[in-house]
């Protein structure tokens, strides 16, 4: 495993579009959030399904949320494929990285538990942010910078900046301490589909 870590290296793309076949060619595994809107989930199901295909060589790692998995599985699922939870640890997703699903689960334990879960009366309906609004949210949620969100999706600065500004005057958040106070309370992790507070400390 020491020998292969060595000869890997990492190519982040910032969207699915970028994986052209000069790169599918050089590569052995993708990584993949599939975090859409219902719609855009089936075109992005398409298109991957194609570049499945297309390489039969790679392993597809694709992490995504609980009400996505029905598509996923019809859509995506291969021998080659393994579809993890958007809260899986890190350790298991490196363990399908390195194992390329020869010793793991092609449908984790966890994003079957959370669609168990759903299906039993506590599916979320998310309706108050928009696609990018909750996207926003989520990075910012996680730490990060609306100069850094601006850079990771390619957008201007004031793009981002507008967008959260929205989404606070949607949700009525006058203050970014009120902002933090809603990502943590029940109906803000609920909204963003975030883990329980609890779970990542």
């Amino acid at each position: 495993m020491a020998e292969q870590a060595e000869q890997s290296s990492l190519l982040p793309l910032a969207d699915y579009s970028e994986l052209t076949p000069e790169i599918m060619e050089q590569i052995d595994v993708v990584i993949l959030e599939l975090d859409s809107p219902l719609q855009n989930s089936f075109e992005i199901c398409d298109l991957l399904n194609r570049l499945q295909n297309q390489y039969r060589h790679v392993y597809w790692v694709i992490t995504l949320p609980a009400h996505l998995v029905n598509i996923a599985i019809e859509r995506l699922l291969t021998a080659r494929t393994s579809l993890l939870s958007l809260h899986e640890p890190m350790s298991s997703i490196i363990e399908h990285v390195f194992n390329s699903g020869a010793a793991t689960e092609r449908i984790s334990t966890l994003l079957l538990q959370e669609k168990a879960a759903q299906s039993s009366g506590d599916e979320v309906v998310r309706t108050k942010l928009t696609f990018s609004e909750r996207r926003v949210f989520r990075l910012i949620s996680k730490g990060w910078r609306l100069n850094q969100i601006a850079t990771l999706l390619e957008k201007n600065y004031k793009t981002i900046s507008a967008q959260k500004s929205s989404a606070m005057r949607r949700l009525e958040l006058k203050t970014d301490a009120e902002m933090y106070a809603w990502m943590i309370s029940d109906s803000g992790m609920q909204e963003l589909n975030l883990p329980p507070y609890s779970q990542e400390l």
